[in-house]
């Protein structure tokens, strides 16, 4: 991309923008001569993009709409080139809209436009993402209503991830009252707990931490989340944010080292690739509650950072926890590698995705093992878009009466919202449910440590349906319904099972630390992708102990067919 705008620049150096027509008052002509009294000259960059080019244009002719002018200055940048060669088809690129990089503004008109600004176009179907442009560089903020009356202050700490310390953003007093509600929630699925992870609910041995969910049954927190939305220049949808969860870490806690942002197909009925009409994370806002004494940053092993303290937390690390343990290599990535230390009432911002909505592996970020003393933070998912839009618009409702057949006592929750358990079902007892077509549930052991089961609701098997649950039971592992309809474009189905004598994690390629799937011997599932997407197999839990190498890989390919079956270690069948 790079090379690109490069090139282009010297050419459009000379090209007019609006109506090109010699003589024309207002207007170039066609060797580059301006009437500059009707013209101005700025920088044009791409979405988050910090390589641009400096550009004279005309204003728009009187006839010409200024939505038009945009989508021609769009086109000179060569905007559509920063997008996948599909996503034409869902929908991005025009009409393109006109971003100032100095306050994340939208331009509305000519009238807007001043010299020596630097400009970016978004795609449609896009959100604006600040740009970095230089390490220490600052973007005043002073249009948003903060707590102690300061202008908010944007500051670049590194370009890749994209990663930004956000001043004035809370107060001190914020940040204790933030502690003291989570504190005080009594909802039984968002408060105080051993910290979970992603659309599971699982307690995760490698998050050894503490948190609540606070809502808007705390007016600091509902204060907070708008306030990020307006610094990020989004407009606050509630659907946007998946609550601030407030985190306790005490000494030796701490989180391994993860992606924010899910692979496309992580949850069921769900599509989290953004590049083909999906949601998922787009920016996270974290906030430091409390000092810490020593560890407890916010660690980005993939970045390059300062290692002046590596060497004496590593000695300390190695007094506090087994040899070989993750909290080791934490400590080591984080001292060793970039990271953002704790500081009461500190915030910072880091983009999950790339400009053009795929996930970014370089947003892989760490909560640091905390040596001394305690640490208590927070964190602000904001998501692309609305992930339940599309389905609202064709959800049918569905009664369930779920059988525990199974000889162990289970949680249950939907799969969108791990933490709020819905119910317990003792075995050989039943429990009735409203739910809706293509809803995903979860069933879970009493400690919410095992998935003990797994069911998608399908209509097409009745209004009111009798679900028998089973240890092991997959989403459609015992019905061979796809229940997925006609495939389009890129899409592949496959259905997997594991034919290993032992459980085996699936992971896709794009986030080699997070496993997509669990399946015990026999059990199969749906894997949802798309054409050339790649996945690894390993004994299940093996990955995590690290240099175990895969059992086997597979790829989609569409010329295989768009729903195929695979037998782990075995064969493609065409269904």
């Amino acid at each position: 991309m790079r090379r690109i705008l490069l090139a282009l620049a010297g050419a459009l150096a000379i090209l007019p923008f609006g109506s090109i027509a010699d003589g024309e008052p207002g207007q170039c002509s066609a060797d580059g001569e301006c009437d500059m009294l009707n013209a101005k000259t700025f920088m044009l960059h791409n979405n988050g993009v910090n390589d641009g080019m400096k550009v004279t244009v005309s204003k728009p002719s009187n006839d010409e709409p200024f939505q038009d002018w945009v989508d021609s200055l769009a086109e000179k940048a060569n905007a559509s080139q920063t997008l996948l060669p599909h996503q034409v088809e869902y929908g991005f690129g025009k009409p393109y809209k006109l971003y100032t990089g100095s306050s994340g503004h939208v331009v509305a008109s000519w009238e807007n436009i001043t010299e020596d600004e630097r400009y970016y176009v978004v795609p449609n179907g896009l959100n604006f993402m600040w740009p970095t442009v230089d390490v220490n560089h600052t973007v005043v903020i002073d249009d948003v209503k903060t707590s102690n009356g300061k202008p908010i202050i944007l500051r670049t700490i590194n370009h890749s991830p994209r990663l930004f310390e956000i001043e004035n953003l809370l107060t001190e007093e914020e940040a204790d009252a933030l502690r003291n509600a989570a504190l005080h929630v009594d909802h039984a699925g968002n408060k105080f707990q051993r910290s979970t992870t992603g659309h599971t609910g699982n307690v995760d041995p490698f998050r050894t931490s503490d948190n609540a969910f606070v809502h808007s049954e705390s007016l600091v927190a509902v204060n907070l989340t708008k306030r990020a939305f307006e610094v990020i220049r989004m407009k606050y949808e509630a659907p946007l944010a998946d609550g601030i969860q407030v985190l306790r870490y005490n000494a030796s806690g701490g989180y391994r080292w993860h992606t924010d942002w899910f692979p496309e197909n992580t949850a069921y009925g769900r599509n989290h690739d953004v590049t083909r009409g999906g949601a998922n994370r787009f920016a996270t806002v974290f906030f430091y509650l409390s000092d810490v004494e020593l560890g407890g940053q916010t660690g980005f092993p993939e970045a390059a950072g300062d290692t002046s303290e590596l060497n004496s937390s590593l000695t300390l690390a190695h007094e506090m926890f087994e040899k070989n343990s993750w909290e080791i290599e934490a400590v080591q990535k984080c001292f060793g590698r970039l990271s953002v230390k704790p500081r009461k009432a500190r915030a910072i911002l880091f983009y999950s995705l790339h400009p053009n909505g795929k996930g970014d592996s370089m947003s892989m970020h760490t909560g640091c093992p905390v040596l001394i003393g305690q640490k208590w933070a927070a964190n602000l998912w904001i998501w692309n878009k609305d992930r339940d839009a599309e389905k609202e618009k064709e959800r049918k409702a569905v009664t369930a009466t779920f059988v525990n057949d199974m000889d162990v006592p289970c949680l249950v929750s939907w799969v969108t919202n791990p933490r709020h358990v819905q119910g317990r079902i003792e075995p050989g007892q039943k429990m009735q449910m409203n739910t809706f077509n293509t809803d995903s549930f979860v069933f879970r052991d009493l400690d919410r440590v095992k998935v003990l089961a797994k069911w998608t609701c399908d209509l097409n098997k009745g209004e009111s349906q009798v679900v028998h649950i089973q240890k092991g039971m997959d989403d459609k592992q015992t019905d061979d319904d796809w229940g997925t309809g006609p495939l389009k474009g890129d899409a592949v189905h496959m259905k997997v099972t594991n034919q290993y004598p032992h459980a085996i994690d699936i992971f896709w390629s794009g986030n080699p630390d997070q496993p997509l799937m669990t399946l015990n011997p026999g059990g199969s599932n749906i894997v949802q992708t798309y054409h050339t997407h790649s996945f690894l197999v390993f004994k299940s839990g093996e990955k995590a102990k690290g240099g175990a190498a895969s059992l086997m890989t597979f790829t989609a390919y569409k010329e295989a067919g768009q729903k195929q079956k695979l037998n782990l270690g075995g064969t493609v069948e065409l269904d």
